[in-house]
C-alpha cells in the first residue's frame, strides 16, 4: 500500500506557550516554624476554610498570628483568589526565607511577614524586595503609638528616608488581602487602593493631626469619615507613589516582556534585522497597551516630562502611550553581530484617580 504523504503531507508543530503572567492577585505570607521541614517550604490555599484547615494542619493554633493573618487575608472584599504561605526555619534571616520561596515560585505579588522586625530589619527586607528582578510588594504593619511609629529612627522615618517603592505601611489594617481582592476582581477595569473599607477591620481611632503626621511619612491609615464612610487612606507605597500606579507599570512591563519573548519564540519564520520587524514589535505593543487604556489605566495626556524622542513637553500624548524605535540604519556594528533588535521606546501618561473634590453651591436669593 502506497503512502498517501506524496499527496497530502500533514505537518504537526508544537507551540510553546507564552509564559504566564506574574499572580498580581496573589500573596505570600512568611512564618518562622520551630517545626521547619523542606515540605512546609510552600502551602497553597484558595480559601479562607483551605487556609484555616491548612494553617492549623501547620501546628498553628487558632490563637496564632499566622492564622489570624490568613483569616484577615480572605476577609477582604473582593476575596482575594490565593494566598502562599511559607515556612521557615526560626532565627532565619527574612531575606533569605524569601529568595528560598523565589527559587520555588514567582508566582505572586505582595509578601508579608509573620513577626516582630525592628526598623532597620524592615528597611533592610524592603530593599532586598526593591532589588529583586521580579516586581513585588512588601506590606509593613506600623504598630505601638503614632508617636514611635513617626519618631526619627522608627520605621516610618527609614522607609520614608530611604525612598522605598516597594513597600506599603499602613497603620492598624490589613491591606494585603484587599489589594490582592481588588485586582483578581478588576481584569478589565482599574482600580484605587485609596478610600477602600478593609473588611473586618475596626478604623483606628485617631486625631486629624495624628493622621496627617502619619501620612506625611506616606503611611496608610484606615480611619472614619463622618458616621458611615470607612477609609484606607491614601494608598501609597513608602516614597509616596500610589499602589495602583506601581502595580499597573509592573504589570505593562511585564505584559510587554511576554509580548516580545513570545514573538520570538513562535514566529515560524526569523524576524530580520529590519524596521519591518520594529513594526511588528510596535504593532503589536500598541495593542496590549491600547487594552490598558480601555480599562481607564493610560489616558490622552499632556507630556509634562523633558522630551523624550518625538516626545515634547506640553504635547497630547494620545491614548496614554507612544511608542517609537530609531532604525536599523543607525544600528551600531556591533549590536548587528549581536542579533539585537532596536530598541523600543515606550512613553505612558497614566489617567490618575481622583481622590478628592469641591462643590461649589450657588444660591440665588
Amino acid at each position: 500500500m502506497l503512502s498517501i504523504n506524496t499527496i497530502a503531507r500533514v505537518a504537526v508543530n508544537t507551540v510553546r506557550a507564552s509564559e504566564s503572567p506574574a499572580a498580581f492577585d496573589t500573596g505570600l505570607l512568611l512564618v518562622q516554624d520551630p517545626a521547619f521541614t523542606d515540605s512546609r517550604r510552600l502551602q497553597s490555599y484558595g480559601s479562607a476554610a483551605e487556609a484555616a484547615a491548612g494553617v492549623t494542619a501547620l501546628g498553628f493554633g487558632t490563637d496564632s498570628e499566622p492564622y489570624k493573618e490568613a483569616i484577615k487575608y480572605f476577609a477582604a472584599s473582593p476575596a482575594p483568589g490565593r494566598l502562599l504561605v511559607s515556612c521557615c526555619p526560626e532565627g532565619d534571616d527574612w531575606r533569605t526565607a524569601l529568595d528560598a520561596v523565589l527559587d520555588r515560585t514567582a508566582a505572586f505579588y505582595g509578601v508579608m511577614i509573620c513577626g516582630t522586625l525592628t526598623p532597620d530589619q524592615w528597611l533592610a527586607l524592603a530593599q532586598h524586595v526593591e532589588a529583586q528582578p521580579r516586581p513585588l510588594t512588601l506590606f509593613v504593619p506600623v504598630t505601638g503609638t503614632v508617636a514611635s511609629a513617626i519618631a526619627d529612627g522608627g520605621i516610618l522615618d527609614k522607609l520614608h528616608g530611604a525612598q522605598i517603592k516597594r513597600a506599603v505601611p499602613f497603620y492598624c489594617a490589613a491591606v494585603m488581602g484587599t489589594a490582592m481582592g481588588l485586582e483578581l476582581s478588576h481584569k478589565g477595569s482599574a482600580f484605587a487602593l485609596c478610600y477602600r473599607t478593609i473588611n473586618g477591620i475596626v478604623p483606628s481611632e485617631l486625631t486629624q493631626t495624628k493622621v496627617d503626621s502619619l501620612k506625611a511619612l506616606n503611611c496608610n491609615v484606615y480611619v472614619a469619615r463622618g458616621f458611615t464612610h470607612f477609609l484606607l487612606e491614601n494608598g501609597t507605597t513608602a516614597n509616596g507613589q500610589r499602589y495602583d500606579e506601581v502595580l499597573y507599570v509592573d504589570k505593562i512591563a511585564e505584559d510587554l516582556q511576554n509580548a516580545a519573548v513570545t514573538m520570538l519564540a513562535e514566529n515560524p519564520d526569523k524576524l530580520p534585522q529590519t524596521d519591518d520587524s520594529t513594526a511588528q514589535f510596535i504593532n503589536r505593543f500598541s495593542s496590549i497597551l491600547m487594552g490598558y487604556t480601555d480599562r481607564g489605566i493610560l489616558a490622552s495626556s499632556v507630556w509634562r516630562g523633558a522630551d523624550l524622542g518625538p516626545v515634547r513637553n506640553g504635547e497630547i500624548v494620545e491614548n496614554g502611550f507612544m511608542l517609537w524605535a530609531d532604525s536599523y540604519d543607525d544600528q551600531s556594528d556591533a549590536d548587528r553581530a549581536a542579533h539585537k533588535a532596536m530598541p523600543v521606546q515606550v512613553a505612558l501618561t497614566p489617567a490618575g484617580s481622583i481622590e478628592s473634590i469641591v462643590i461649589t453651591v450657588n444660591v440665588m436669593t
